[in-house]
């Protein structure tokens, strides 16, 4: 009974402002948003809560604004710096501005606060003596988020007054004051002001459609890996003046990592030419970009990262513009870079670039030494297995086994039957043709095939009845060419092969239907009629065969005019 006198008290003298609010109506702002065009999108409120110029208010307010501005008691009116973090389920957006005074500000009270707790929503006003208020309780508590709280209050809510703070007798801000979805207007809801003021972006949500439907820019997430991993995705989603200016900002916020300074230099560099159309400047632009790797290499505790990151810009602008008459921007000095890298730490991971660059300039031993070097650690892959093959096979005198070998064990790095063992698999294949390891070609064949999810073109089933062909299986290679005749009826190649394989199978009338087809779709097929010609000479029909054979030599076949000398006399 004492304590509902007490409630009863306390609302009975509501009907005037508390003492506090007599400065505290100072935090509460007024909030105008505007759209691309610069016209007028929404108004509505927030409050300060800090003095560094954090203001709590909702997400709804600015959706769709390119810019916003904050309008305090006193009439100042101050631009929206950022979006420091925002909620499109619970409609709560927390905003940042660069203060031009001192700031009033309203304390923020944890959760959870009883049901039956005294409370005040202040609204904006612009004059002590008019301060706008309301007096009520909280008469259900329920759970928001986490331990957060979501509240519902017997204040009525004006027109205008959402998002107005909703506070503790002592003058503690608890919510954010949200309508009645229903449309009860003598009751209304205070969302937790402590789960709005802890908003911040995250590497995860900083570029969620909610907050891209801001265009206000969005502050850094306060962790310096996840404001990193944003910094390289936004890259692709800005033009290369809007980007350096996004890069700028990082490094203004986070101004002793490495990770702007490098991305800024890639960027000077890479960008130079989308930056300034003036030759001068676009020079200007690759001398900051060294000026940006030594500034790195000062607060780096790592140097040889920063010699390798300039090692590949430098490289890759080398062979890409040879317009440049810049010693700095030269091979060599790549290759210097690298080296100064490798002496600064003997990574495996420097050794690969450096063999990617001497592989490309032709020096294929230093570029296999290099390949190795990586090969016997534990970053080797299949990647650079398969570039120790490549880089081997332009040595004098290599060994046939050792490329092999190296094939090998690109494939079994990648996984034997993945799709990223395709490639190396198809360039064992070569290996195996040449030397004329035709059964273990086809075992080869049949690994791609699989790894490649059975996803082939006919051409395939050529490629493998070849092998098959060479190896012996006639009957094996006959499947693969009429699988590759069926997927691929007009191919003419296909059924001369076809034709071929009917000859050493001695299956004459077959062999012609085949030839038949394919001249049906190429009449100038030479080969075709040569192959008829070697058919009539082994049924002893000279006449036929010599007939076949001329018209093969009319159509530029080489190897008829021998066949002619032969047995057409």
């Amino acid at each position: 009974m004492t304590c509902c006198l007490c409630f009863c008290a306390a609302v009975s003298a509501q009907n005037k402002a508390p003492k506090w609010m007599e400065k505290s109506y100072k935090a509460v702002v007024s909030i105008t948003t505007y759209g691309k065009d610069n016209n007028q999108l929404a108004t509505g409120v927030g409050f300060f809560v800090n003095e560094t110029g954090d203001i709590l208010s909702s997400y709804s307010l600015f959706k769709g604004a390119a810019k916003a501005t904050v309008t305090d008691a006193d009439g100042t009116t101050t631009d929206v710096e950022s979006i420091v973090g925002s909620d499109a389920l619970y409609d709560a957006i927390k905003i940042r501005i660069t203060p031009t005074k001192k700031i009033t500000f309203l304390p923020i009270i944890n959760d959870p606060i009883p049901n039956g707790t005294p409370s005040y929503l202040l609204a904006f006003s612009t004059n002590k003596k008019d301060i706008k208020f309301a007096a009520g309780a909280i008469t259900e508590v329920s759970k928001l988020k986490d331990n957060y709280k979501y509240y519902k209050l017997n204040i009525p809510l004006a027109d205008g007054q959402a998002n107005s703070p909703i506070l503790t007798v002592n003058g503690e801000a608890f919510g954010l004051a949200q309508t009645d979805a229903s449309g009860n207007k003598n009751i209304s809801y205070a969302l937790s002001a402590s789960y709005v003021n802890q908003l911040a972006y995250t590497s995860a949500n900083f570029i969620s459609s909610n907050s891209n439907d801001i265009g206000i820019k969005k502050c850094w997430p306060k962790d310096g890996n996840q404001a990193t991993a944003v910094l390289y995705i936004i890259g692709s989603m800005q033009d290369p003046k809007a980007y350096l200016a996004t890069i700028n900002d990082f490094i203004k916020t986070f101004p002793d990592s490495t990770d702007g300074y490098l991305t800024r230099a890639n960027h000077y560099a890479s960008q130079r030419k989308a930056l300034s159309s003036d030759v001068n400047e676009q020079l200007n632009l690759l001398n900051l970009a060294l000026n940006d790797f030594q500034t790195a290499a000062k607060l780096s505790t790592k140097k040889s990262e920063i010699w390798y990151n300039q090692a590949k810009l430098i490289y890759n602008v080398a062979i890409t513009d040879s317009t440049i008459n810049n010693a700095a921007w030269t091979k060599q000095s790549a290759f210097e870079a690298i080296q100064k890298a490798i002496q600064e730490e003997d990574l495996p991971v420097y050794h690969q670039f450096e063999g990617d660059m001497y592989y490309n300039e032709g020096k294929f031993k230093e570029a296999y030494n290099d390949y190795t070097i990586v090969n016997n650690s534990d970053i080797a892959t299949a990647t650079s297995y398969y570039w120790a093959a490549k880089a081997l096979q332009n040595i004098s005198g290599f060994n046939f086994g050792d490329v092999l070998d190296l094939l090998n064990k690109a494939v079994d790095k990648a996984g034997t039957v993945t799709p990223d063992a395709a490639p190396f698999i198809l360039e064992r294949i070569e290996w195996r043709l040449r030397l004329q390891q035709y059964t273990e070609a086809v075992a080869d064949y049949n690994l791609y095939y699989e790894a490649v999810a059975k996803k082939v073109s006919p051409n395939f089933f050529y490629l493998r009845e070849q092998a098959k062909f060479h190896g012996g299986d006639l009957e094996g290679a006959l499947q693969d060419i009429q699988e590759a005749i069926k997927q691929s009826p007009d191919t003419e190649d296909y059924l001369a092969e076809e034709a071929s394989i009917y000859v050493r199978q001695q299956k004459y009338t077959e062999a012609f239907a085949s030839l038949d087809k394919a001249l049906k779709i190429n009449p100038k097929f030479a080969a075709c009629y040569r192959l008829k010609g070697v058919i009539y000479l082994r049924q002893k029909k000279n006449a036929d065969a010599c007939t076949a054979l001329h018209k093969a030599q009319e159509l530029g076949d080489p190897v008829a005019e021998k066949l002619i000398s032969q047995n057409c006399k």
